[in-house]
């Protein structure tokens, strides 16, 4: 109960701030390069071994293409994946000698992106847990926030805090072009080793960029692009949003680190379980 208290706390706003924050919805179209590590691979092959591998077979796509909704209200964003931003499908690949079923998990990549060839015995399955980020556009906090299920029940909420990362330096442009319907203007910026080419408009009254780090110097970011991702916004609605977005109450206040490990060893236990049902097919 006083994790609840103090949470409820940290997201009350001032009627007078929350009121002069607009409402709304975007989508954004979002590609995302598929790098090692993102993924799992568990292979039955034509002799009946399984293995295991992080290695895509040759005719994967390395691009994942989804969609990417930011909803927005009283001065909490909410950020939310298109399949929870997870994906496992189970396929027989068609490759010469007879092939093999294998079950492909991507659990921190775009969902809903084209896969190497299946037969009609593919089928999609759901994963253990969903994730979606929260934007505290006040207070300047994204709020991480994952969610296990089981058999459409929900067993376990959990979230951690980071604070707005310091701005990349900005170089902007005399640039504009019309995205969404909005008047924007062009920028670059460089975070790390990552290059951007940002398109951001001011006729939205508030800050939001969909990579924290990437902040224009003012207004909402509509598309940005790099080497790695992509962002691009298909529409965008100022309206009042019934769906308002809510930090989960029951939610259970973790460290960065601690989600992630809370995260891989679902992840891990339903990998198991997944290679055990694939061991266990005759």
């Amino acid at each position: 109960m006083k994790t609840i208290v103090l949470l409820a706390a940290g997201l009350t706003f001032s009627a007078a701030a929350m009121a002069q924050q607009p409402s709304g919805v975007i989508e954004y179209e979002v590609n995302s390069k598929l790098e090692a590590g993102q993924f799992r691979m568990v292979m039955r092959g034509a002799d009946g071994s399984v293995t295991s591998s992080n290695t895509p077979p040759p005719d994967m796509p390395n691009l994942i293409t989804t969609t990417q909704t930011f909803t927005f209200a009283g001065g909490l964003g909410r950020l939310e994946m298109e399949n929870g931003g997870n994906m496992i499908r189970r396929m027989t690949l068609g490759a010469p000698g007879g092939g093999g079923e294998a079950a492909f998990a991507a659990t921190a990549v775009a969902a809903g992106g084209p896969g190497p060839q299946m037969s009609d015995r593919s089928s999609s399955l759901r994963l253990p847990v969903s994730n979606a980020t929260y934007i505290d556009l006040i207070n300047k906090r994204f709020l991480s926030v994952l969610t296990e299920r089981k058999d459409s029940a929900v067993t376990g909420v959990w979230y951690s805090e980071e604070p707005y990362k310091p701005a990349a330096e900005i170089k902007t442009s005399g640039k504009t072009k019309t995205i969404a319907g909005y008047r924007c203007h062009r920028a670059t910026a460089n975070v790390g080793e990552e290059s951007f080419v940002i398109w951001y408009t001011t006729d939205i009254p508030m800050l939001f960029s969909p990579v924290n780090g990437v902040w224009p110097p003012e207004g909402v970011v509509l598309a940005l692009e790099s080497s790695k991702r992509s962002y691009t916004a298909k529409k965008v609605e100022l309206k009042p949003v019934a769906d308002a977005p809510q930090l989960p109450g029951d939610a259970q206040k973790l460290t960065a680190q601690e989600l992630k490990d809370k995260q891989r060893s679902i992840m891990q236990a339903f990998h198991n379980e997944q290679l055990k049902r694939i061991q266990d097919t005759e």
